[in-house]
């Protein structure tokens, strides 16, 4: 029975306890916190229940609560604006610093020391002003921070840096634009420096292309990394560097072999990665002289070896070509002048082979003995020149040699051979003719005039000639 009532005074106590505290707590803020904002009518009420304070006490003590209060108001607007940029991040020693001295000047002003609460107000102030100052430059700082570390990417210590500051830069200024920026890059850190890392290595082991691609996937994950993006340049660069070098070496040792379109190839290649490489141009320009060059010496080759088959026009042709080209080739120039006497020669001596028979005309013959006589004249005549000097002096001699021509007709018909004479009338005559070509003519009145042509020649015989007018008018 005892043991229950000790209980009950137990619960009721504790019941009482709990009432009494529900009461502290909800009076205690009231309590302490009424210095921040004490009415003017209770403190003129306390004012005037002191009834030994002079009436400019009194004053001076009004005012001193006025600027208090006013300071005040400052002190909540600066302490609202820190609290929302998260002060307690940054400089939170600051600003705990700055709220006791708020408590302070409370306790002040609550004693009524108004003008020494303002002292301890103003030193809150000040810092609070200091503070809201220094949020500003703590933000940028946050900022440069991290973007420092994350374009660094070298360590995990540039990630936590990163993070930090961008977490930070997010707490003062949710809304900032970079701030959100930079915590999104910084979230995405770790994997950018594994690639960079990677990418790194590969480099250095010169295999460019596999680095390239990693660096692309880089700038995958974060597609505004300046050291990435110099880094992917760098390494294009280079393999564009080491394609030219490349091309240029493929194209130099088709020039020693002497291939020169896959030379011009080459270089024409390295030039579209490098427009305004003066190597290039050289180099193109050396294929164009080595080409030319092997193409002059190639004909010049061609044409000494017609001058030494003395087919002496096919020799012309081709300095005439080299020339064409390159008037400046003196070696061309001399030998053409020899050349194209020998092949007017040559064409002249093959002119009176191919009309033999022509040398039957004293003007054609005479000419012939001068064409002999400059052949006569050519210093050591090869094979073919002199086998032409021989035939030629052969045709000359065979060409004044006279051969019988047996000519008939019927003693009607009066008959005349051009270039030779009359016959007049005759059954059958002989007549000695060179030679050539020939026409016998005649005529009988009354009678159509008949002509007949006939060659003589020493090669072949000559036949019958028959002239007699057999058409009567």
């Amino acid at each position: 029975m005892k043991s229950n009532n000790h209980s009950g005074r137990q619960k009721l106590t504790l019941i009482l306890l709990l009432f009494l505290a529900i009461i502290v707590i909800a009076l205690l803020p009231k309590i302490v916190s009424e210095p921040w904002v004490i009415e003017t009518n209770q403190a003129t009420t306390v004012e005037a229940s002191n009834t030994s304070v002079s009436a400019s006490t009194a004053a001076e003590k009004t005012k001193y609560r006025q600027d208090a209060q006013l300071l005040l108001a400052e002190i909540i607007r600066l302490r609202d604006g820190l609290l929302s940029q998260a002060v307690e991040l940054w400089a939170r020693l600051a600003f705990e610093q700055a709220l006791l001295a708020i408590e302070q000047g409370d306790q002040q002003y609550g004693n009524g020391e108004y003008q020494q609460s303002i002292v301890s107000y103003q030193r809150a102030l000040d810092e609070f002003n200091s503070l809201d100052s220094q949020a500003l430059i703590t933000l940028n700082e946050a900022k440069e921070a991290s973007f420092s570390a994350i374009e660094r990417a070298s360590s995990t210590t540039d990630f936590t840096t990163a993070t930090d500051n961008a977490r930070l830069a997010m707490a003062m200024a949710p809304e900032d634009k970079i701030a959100q920026t930079l915590a999104q890059r910084a979230s995405r850190l770790p994997e950018l420096i594994v690639l960079l890392q990677d990418a790194a290595v590969l480099t250095q082991q010169e295999k460019l292309d596999e680095a390239e691609s990693l660096y692309e996937q880089a700038l995958g994950i974060d597609s505004v990394h300046i050291r990435t993006q110099d880094a992917l340049r760098s390494v294009q660069q280079q393999i564009i560097n080491n394609k030219f070098s490349s091309l240029m070496s493929e194209g130099f040792d088709a020039l020693d072999k002497e291939n020169f379109s896959e030379a011009r190839l080459k270089f024409s290649q390295a030039q579209t990665l490098f427009p305004k490489e003066l190597s290039v141009d050289r180099a193109l320009n050396q294929v164009d002289g080595q080409e030319s060059q092997k193409w002059v010496s190639k004909n010049m080759r061609l044409a000494k070896q017609f001058e030494s088959e003395e087919n002496w026009q096919q020799a012309l042709s081709v300095y005439d070509q080299l020339l064409s080209t390159d008037v400046s080739l003196i070696n061309a120039k001399v030998r053409r002048i020899s050349v194209s006497v020998r092949a007017i020669l040559n064409n002249r001596i093959e002119d009176i082979f191919k009309a033999p028979l022509a040398l039957s005309s004293s003007d054609v013959f005479q000419s012939a003995q001068r064409v002999l006589a400059d052949a006569q004249n050519i210093p050591d005549a090869g094979p073919v020149l002199t086998r032409q000097i021989s035939q030629l002096e052969k045709a000359l001699i065979a060409s004044q040699i006279p051969i019988k021509v047996v000519i008939q007709s019927d003693g009607l018909t009066d008959v005349v051979i051009y270039r030779v004479g009359n016959l007049n009338r005759f059954l059958e005559t002989t007549v000695l003719l060179k030679p050539g070509n020939y026409v016998a003519a005649g005529k009988r009145q009354s009678y159509r005039d008949v002509r007949a042509q006939f060659i003589v020649d020493s090669q072949s015989e000559t036949g019958v000639i028959v002239v007699i007018c057999t058409d009567r008018i």
